[in-house]
């Protein structure tokens, strides 16, 4: 083969990838924002700014702590405001670049080792195809949709490029003659990561297994080689750590939340197994696994989880005796680690694009180790290579599919809930998917009864499911408001006061805007008074209080009322507005 057959060989075979992961994902641009993008992204003040930037986001969100993917979000917001399109096509960029990475770190690695090349004769041209091979595969599987079209999870994908950065660097740090520059990049990405997400602090240790697998072959001999490469590596866990002390994390993530660690540990096994099942028969896949049940005792792990159980000590002996194998299990392992092994992650025990990378991974065992085997056959290469084809197109396919699930949020939720019924949180995102539609159409109109309807459906169900999920019995009586039978909003707030007394102020506040409403002034002053006295730092019932007085042209009352308003909450523009005009009319 000539040079220039193998330099077109190069550059046509990431091009082919990036061409099947844009044609996967070409449906996925108008998807809207669900579920954690309401927080992170639609009213995240963090993101509304590129300059003054300020480290953590405000409050505990999916990316709090993440100031690389906070920078990211910032600039979509500065050239489109929330505008969904270009947040998409980032989301989708990140993917097609950590795609062509992937490609560059197998054909390096097969080209940089002999004897793995030999025993898949991989040599030249060989080489790109199972490269290619490799990332076609990745790009174009379901179970990274996730990380792809489910916006705010653009830290996983985000972070997995720089993970793999980091990897391409060292690789050609020893490999070129510009080491230096090369290892100043892998430290560059390596921090950059850290600031992404935490699943890149295991990103030194893989390095250096790496480099000790397939470049110096010794540890010993890759410290020696690069010492300052991974000192430089090690030292940006220091942002981890910031990242963690300041993103107001701690109360989603920790040992307080009433999981032990052993009984977390067990769950994770079964959640492993759930996700190689996805790797390999990637069907069912699920935007939310609330209802993920913990295993509270051994004889809760699947047969599958004690498989993973044996998987991960076969890894730690084929590092040994099969370096490249044992490479492999501690790339899926390692990355695994920080969200799938002892630290309790609160109502989200499983989480679909946690896969991102690790399915990489699982990738680059199929394809090479398929391939070593049956290399020595001519046609059983052929039958491989139409195999492999057949299959990206198959997964391809079902990314399309899986993305047509993402192209609204009542799409998605009902897909969530038909697949997992127990799901609470699913019932509620979905009976709040309704509700916003019920008030997109002029009130009282078929269109918003069908949709409130819809929403107090799952609500119920909801409710049904977890009692103490309070959030619902609003909800619920909105949809009901919606519907057009206020009436039985109110007595749902009525049943439901003396079973959650620790709501009252907020129930005693609906029943009163419900009375208002409807002209029992007097009602609706006792529920007001009744949540004043059951919250009193509450300024909502003094101000809902205030425009009762206002219609009775009671002003003394009115004003009263609003002064305590303003001074429980100086934000409240309305109240002060109001405040000022009684105080002197002539304004």
């Amino acid at each position: 083969m000539t040079r220039s057959n193998s330099d077109s060989t190069r550059w046509f075979a990431p091009l082919l990838v990036i061409f099947i992961g844009a044609l996967a994902y070409s449906n996925s641009f108008t998807g809207p924002f669900i579920f954690d993008d309401t927080v992170s992204i639609q009213r995240n003040p963090q993101i509304r700014s590129l300059i003054p930037y300020k480290l953590a986001s405000d409050g505990p969100t999916a990316i709090s702590g993440r100031p690389v993917v906070i920078f990211s979000f910032a600039l979509n917001y500065a050239i489109s405001r929330l505008h969904v399109v270009p947040y998409h096509v980032t989301n989708l960029l990140i993917h097609l670049l950590a795609a062509s990475v992937l490609y560059a770190i197998v054909r390096r690695t097969l080209l940089g080792n002999d004897r793995l090349a030999r025993s898949a004769r991989a040599e030249g041209k060989a080489s790109a195809a199972l490269s290619a091979m490799v990332a076609a595969i990745w790009i174009a599987h379901p179970l990274n949709t996730q990380a792809v079209t489910y916006l705010s999870q653009r830290s996983e994908s985000l972070a997995s490029f720089f993970f793999l950065a980091t990897i391409y660097c060292v690789i050609r740090a020893a490999q070129g003659r510009s080491g230096w520059w090369w290892g100043a990049g892998a430290i560059l990405a390596c921090a950059l990561g850290m600031g992404t997400k935490e699943i890149v602090a295991v990103a030194p240790i893989l390095a250096i297994l790496y480099d000790r697998t397939f470049l110096a072959g010794t540890f010993k001999a890759a410290l020696k080689l690069r010492w300052g490469i991974y000192a430089g590596m090690a030292a940006t866990w220091i942002l981890i750590l910031l990242s963690l002390h300041t993103g107001q994390r701690e109360t989603m993530v920790g040992y307080h939340l009433g999981i032990s660690t052993l009984d977390y540990a067990r769950t994770e096994l079964n959640v492993v197994a759930h996700y190689l099942r996805l790797a390999f028969w990637p069907s069912d896949l699920v935007l939310d696994y609330y209802d993920w049940p913990i295993a509270r005792r051994w004889s809760d792990v699947s047969w599958q989880g004690w498989l993973v159980l044996v998987l991960a000590v076969a890894t730690l002996i084929a590092i040994r005796i099969k370096p490249w194998l044992g490479f492999l299990g501690a790339w899926f392992f390692l990355v695994l680690a920080p969200t799938s092994s002892i630290l309790p992650i609160k109502q989200e025990a499983a989480a679909e694009q946690r896969m991102y990378l690790p399915l990489a991974a699982i990738v680059v065992f199929v394809v090479v180790g398929g391939w070593i085997l049956l290399s020595r056959w001519k046609w059983a290469r052929l039958l491989a290579a139409v195999t492999g084809c057949a299959v990206v197109i198959c997964l391809a396919r079902l990314t399309f599919i899986r993305n047509g699930q993402y192209s609204t949020a009542v799409d998605i939720w009902r897909d969530t809930v038909a697949k997992r019924p127990n799901n609470t949180r699913a019932h509620v995102n979905l009976g709040e998917s309704w509700a916003q539609l019920s008030i997109d159409f002029p009130r009282g109109s078929p269109e918003t009864i069908a949709a409130a309807t819809q929403a107090a459906e799952q609500f119920q169900i909801a409710l049904t499911l977890e009692p103490q999920v309070t959030h619902s019995i609003f909800a619920l009586g909105q949809s009901f408001d919606q519907m057009g039978d206020p009436q039985a909003a109110e007595e749902l707030y009525t049943r439901s006061l003396p079973k959650h007394p620790e709501i009252a102020a907020d129930l005693y506040l609906e029943r009163g805007n419900l009375r208002a409403r409807r002209g029992d002034g007097n009602a609706a002053q006792a529920d007001f008074e009744a949540a004043i006295a059951a919250d009193p730092r509450d300024p909502e019932p003094h101000y809902f209080l205030s425009l009762l007085f206002q219609q009775r042209q009671d002003w003394n009352h009115a004003r009263s009322e609003l002064e305590k308003t303003v001074q429980l909450s100086p934000q409240y523009k309305d109240a002060a507005q109001r405040l000022a005009r009684l105080t002197n009319p002539s304004r």
